[in-house]
């Protein structure tokens, strides 16, 4: 039976965790997924084997947590499914990966900031422009706040109401807006996919690849590089005069991370088959077409939610593993310590 890999997958309750986790159900290795979010109704819970509690990432017993989850489960790879926790885990993913052996997969802590603060972005990408201009926080998310600024004096006063306030260009939206997503490893990007996509309150709801994408993809890999990331980058882009200019950067797994999957490149999977086999990522070999996002639910007993609430649920992994044909060989360690 071939050696089962045990992945933790943090933001449990977030798109892009639970994204990586469907991501994870599409690898043809077996697994053994443990989540990890605040909240016992996180949704992502149930698409895991074992279910963990932490507390929010500005808790000050938040890295303690995670590393006793990392060291009772015996976790080969820790993917990250929140922004929040990115600066945290990757100050400490050097001493974690030495102590526990685990595999981290995060940019380091520059890569992070510059990613975080989009005055640190704006700075690595610097360039001069004129109005109109586009605005926004300098820390934040999904496009709240963010708005056009046509004249000077709208400037002056969106800027004395939010000094924080990060001014870029405005880049027409006629051309489309476009989501990279690349993985970068020993300095060196090994891919990059580039999709089309529609927008809906700041979220991907319908995403297209069309050959022509690849032509932004060496333009993508020379920032990547530069940047320095290593495993996973988002990068945002629109157009300019048919050129992509950047406008976001966010260091970890994107929303349509499984998206690229549906197109033919798994990048979770590719990724874990360079940490545990040394598999070279392939080049991604994609078909054209469209992905179109739904909305499921989930229906949950009140019992499995208390029992959540009050310890670990061993029944998740013995319930899947079975449906697996796995679970006699791989008793869940939780359940033996």
């Amino acid at each position: 039976m071939a050696q089962i890999t045990t992945v933790l997958v943090t933001g449990a309750g977030t798109l892009l965790g639970q994204g990586i986790l469907r991501s994870l159900h599409l690898c043809g290795r077996p697994l053994r997924i443990v989540t990890a979010d605040p909240d016992a109704r996180a949704a992502g819970h149930w698409l895991g084997d074992v279910a963990t509690l932490v507390p929010f990432v500005t808790d000050p017993g938040y890295l303690a947590v995670v590393e006793g989850i990392i060291e009772r489960e015996r976790i080969d790879v820790v993917l990250i499914g929140t922004d929040v926790e990115l600066a945290v885990l990757s100050a400490a993913r050097r001493r974690l990966e030495r102590e526990h052996g685990v595999h981290i997969l995060v940019c380091p802590p520059e890569v992070v900031e510059i990613a975080d603060d989009k005055w640190c972005t704006a700075t690595f990408l610097a360039e001069e422009v004129g109005f109109p201009l586009f605005a926004k926080p300098r820390r934040g998310a999904r496009s709240v706040g963010a708005r056009a600024i046509e004249t000077s004096a709208v400037l002056a006063a969106a800027c004395a109401a939010e000094p924080s306030l990060i001014v870029q260009e405005m880049l027409s939206g006629e051309a489309g807006e476009y989501t990279a997503g690349a993985i970068v490893l020993e300095g060196k990007c090994r891919s990059v996919v580039v999709l089309r996509r529609d927008l809906r309150e700041g979220n991907t709801f319908r995403a297209y690849y069309e050959r022509a994408n690849s032509d932004f993809a060496p333009f993508i890999a020379h920032v990547a590089e530069a940047l320095g990331v290593h495993g996973p980058c988002n990068f945002q882009f629109r157009l300019r005069d048919r050129e992509p200019v950047i406008f976001e950067i966010n260091a970890r797994f994107s929303g349509t991370t499984p998206l690229r999957a549906f197109f033919g490149f798994n990048e979770v999977s590719a990724l874990l088959d360079w940490l545990i086999d040394g598999t070279a990522i392939p080049e991604p070999r994609l078909r054209e077409g469209v992905v179109l996002r739904t909305t499921s639910d989930l229906y949950l007993d009140r019992e499995q939610v208390d029992q959540l609430r009050a310890a670990v649920p061993f029944v998740l992994a013995q319930r899947r593993l079975r449906a697996l044909g796995l679970f006699e060989g791989a008793v869940s360690k939780t359940a033996t310590e």
